[in-house]
């Protein structure tokens, strides 16, 4: 069984262990600064950096965002030697129970096997391609946007208008777009 427990200091020794996780788990365009993640721990209160921890172990980490009429699931990784566990589905089910409405996520492209699999293992979850010409704005000043797909648990008329919230307070909050 799985719990989550939310990191507000970077000097958590649990957030210490999942950055060496999050910098394994993401390329650098699909994450930030490790400085500035850390930072925003206390800083960001509509972010929610979760240690994943399944039976008294850390197993990953979950970060979402509550935006009051939707939620953006950032990131949910888990260690290699805690797979097969169905770790990530119980976080997903944790999701579907406890973050109500439209939550939205971003997901490679189904260009590789491994990317296809993520796409229907997200399907199989309720999820749903919502725009498969999604750009990912950069994290760091200076990057590049990166082709991504947008998947949400259902579709919104107001889409457009809580794409623009997401990436203002993800990617442009403090920086030039």
């Amino acid at each position: 069984m799985i719990s989550l427990r939310k990191i507000t200091d970077s000097e958590d020794k649990d957030f210490q262990k999942l950055m060496e996780l999050y910098q394994e788990a993401f390329p650098e365009e699909e994450r930030r600064d490790l400085a500035q993640l850390g930072a925003m721990l206390q800083a960001e209160q509509r972010m929610s950096f979760n240690a994943v921890e399944c039976d008294g172990s850390l197993a990953g980490l979950f970060v979402y965002w509550d935006f009051g009429t939707f939620y953006y699931l950032e990131h949910l990784a888990v260690y290699p030697d805690m797979r097969n566990k169905k770790i990530g589905q119980q976080v997903l089910d944790w999701i579907k129970g406890n973050l109500q409405g439209l939550r939205l996520l971003e997901v490679e492209r189904a260009e590789t096997e491994m990317a296809i699999r993520r796409v229907h293992y997200y399907e199989r979850n309720g999820y749903r391609v919502l725009d498969d010409a999604y750009m990912q704005p950069p994290y760091r000043q200076g990057g590049e946007d990166y082709p991504l797909w947008l998947m949400g648990n259902h579709s919104d008329a107001d889409l457009a208008a809580k794409v623009e919230v997401l990436k203002e307070a993800v990617y442009y909050r403090g920086r030039e777009k």
